[in-house]
């Protein structure tokens, strides 16, 4: 069985948090893989099978903004197994406070509404 979601990455100095979220406004969060370096990164996406141009675009994207979010499809095996259950605060809130997502927000404040 597959879940079709979104993989957000994050860039902090040296290492990458990526986080897992379903499309289904159902299911739980889930906490963040870490990767500590880029190499790593390259390694994780092209094992959950993320296209070769998601990838490079992703790269691109985290050079210049430190944050990426890649379209993907994952197997239940693969959520369980790199995305534990529950999401700690400490990641949430550090998303929150991203400059690239909060220069959005304040651009688009009726997302939130």
């Amino acid at each position: 069985m597959t879940e079709e979601g979104t993989l957000s990455i994050v860039r902090r100095k040296d290492t990458y948090k990526v986080r897992y979220a379903s499309n289904n406004p159902h299911s739980m969060d889930r906490q963040p893989y870490q990767c500590t370096d880029a190499e790593e990164l390259g390694v994780f996406l092209r094992h959950l099978a993320v296209d070769t141009w998601y990838i490079k675009q992703a790269f691109a994207e985290l050079w210049k903004r430190g944050f990426a979010a890649l379209p993907t499809v994952l197997s239940a095996e693969q959520i369980q197994t790199y995305f534990l259950p529950g999401a700690p605060m400490e990641a949430a809130a550090a998303l929150a406070t991203h400059p690239y997502v909060t220069r959005r927000v304040q651009r688009h404040p009726q997302v939130l509404a």
